[in-house]
């Protein structure tokens, strides 16, 4: 049994050897194939990401922490950019040095400036305008006030750009019919207290710390929206909202009445050329952020499509409706994205692979057939020479390497398919030994 089990192992050891011989430079090209596909035409994702947010203390750097907090779990690292507000978040996602990859964007802001390059990944959260006016002045609504020195916030803000566009669809000339004052909300609530300014424009959302002491004190009243409809009729990005009476010192009963205020709509935006994971990780951060219970919106309202000014993210329908791919949701995102990028080069290399795969027969064949056909080409050239020559000593010759050319036949090793082919060939050295010999 020892001689046969010998026998098996090498004739496996044959075939291993061809099959290696053919299939081993293919399996090389098609390796070499997904090492530059997996290099260069998907690229993995960057470990950083740069996110426009706002100043220090404000809502959208709050939310930005947040941010950085929930994508440090999958390795990527946000560096948070401090920025004036949502005008300088718009320019730093369009372009210029300090180039933003995401960040916040106040809703009504895109439709302003204009948003080359950039892409709304989804709608966020409210940010209610807040507008509070001195307790003594005869003011009910924005129309009344006329002749006013208004805080608008501070130059960069989309708080500025906001009460700009409201101002003048309330018929105001911004350089005659009001005083606007570039200021921030903490600044103009002071100011506001010590009766240096009339009216405060705030767009927040949560309360301007410090609202609830001034409407209890009497030193300033909040101004609603009453033609809310109207306003959203002019300016689809806007949303209204309730804060009802009582929300923000119940005990206090403040404010003491349900006030309707207009409220623009947070959005995340990105480049429209972020890297698709980064894309899926910061829905995914968002999702975890924005779909609990909110101040002005209830579970599960964001995020969200609607009252967008920016065009969507070629991703947003998706993601919006349902959610993350499994893969991002559900394994850590290092091996998402190895799993994700191995899938996008399948097709290209499963294209590769069959023609490679139909040739690999015929090539192999044709190297087997050409160990067989090299020998036979030198039989041939000896058989002629042994025929045609003479000389005794040259005769020797020839027939000392038809000699070599029958012991190398006798160990050629091929495949059992091919047993036929090796016999005939060793039946033909014989013969033209044969055939020599005769003719002594």
């Amino acid at each position: 049994m020892n001689w046969q089990w010998r026998a098996r192992l090498r004739d496996w050891g044959t075939l291993a050897a061809a099959v290696a011989k053919v299939y081993g430079p293919i399996a090389l090209l098609i390796a070499a194939g997904f090492y530059v596909a997996f290099r260069f035409v998907a690229p993995p994702p960057p470990n950083t990401l740069r996110f426009a947010a706002g100043a220090e203390g404000g809502s959208y750097a709050a939310f930005a922490e947040r941010y950085a907090q929930i994508l440090a779990r999958d390795g990527v690292k946000v560096e948070i950019l401090r920025t004036a507000g949502a005008l300088e978040n718009l320019h730093m996602l369009s372009g210029g040095e300090n180039r933003a990859d995401a960040g916040f964007v106040q809703g009504g802001v895109g439709s302003e400036e204009g948003s080359p390059g950039v892409a709304v990944l989804a709608t966020v959260f409210h940010e209610p305008v807040w507008l509070m006016v001195r307790a003594d002045l005869r003011v009910t609504k924005l129309a009344d006030m006329r002749g006013r020195r208004i805080a608008i916030g501070p130059e960069g803000s989309g708080t500025q750009i906001l009460a700009r566009r409201l101002l003048r669809a309330n018929g105001f000339d911004i350089a005659t019919d009001v005083q606007p004052v570039a200021m921030g909300t903490g600044d103009a609530l002071v100011a506001l207290r010590e009766r240096r300014i009339d009216a405060v424009f705030a767009v927040s959302a949560r309360p301007p710390e410090g609202l609830a002491d001034m409407l209890a004190s009497g030193r300033a009243r909040l101004i609603g929206f009453p033609r809310h409809e109207a306003y959203k009729h002019n300016f689809p990005f806007l949303a209204s909202v309730v804060l009802p009476g009582g929300s923000l010192d119940l005990a206090r009963d403040v404010p003491n009445e349900d006030f309707v205020l207009l409220a623009p709509v947070a959005q995340l935006a990105v480049r429209e050329d972020l890297h698709p994971a980064l894309v899926q990780l910061l829905f995914k951060a968002a999702k975890e952020v924005h779909s609990p219970r909110q101040l002005f919106a209830p579970p599960g309202m964001f995020p969200s499509l609607d009252h967008l000014d920016f065009p969507e993210h070629e991703d947003s329908e998706r993601l919006v409706r349902r959610g993350p791919g499994v893969l991002v949701a559900y394994l850590p995102f290092w091996l998402a994205v190895l799993v994700e990028r191995t899938l996008v080069m399948l097709i290209p290399l499963i294209t590769l692979m069959i023609p490679l795969m139909r040739l690999a027969p015929p090539i192999y064949r044709w190297q087997i057939r050409g160990k067989i056909n090299r020998w036979y080409k030198r039989l041939r050239t000896i058989e002629v020479r042994l025929l045609n020559e003479s000389d005794p000593t040259a005769r020797e010759s020839c027939r000392a390497e038809l000699s070599s050319i029958e012991k190398a036949v006798e160990s050629l090793k091929l495949p059992h398919s091919y047993d036929d082919a090796l016999y005939q060939l060793r039946m033909h050295v014989r013969f033209v030994r044969e055939k020599v010999a005769g003719e002594k």
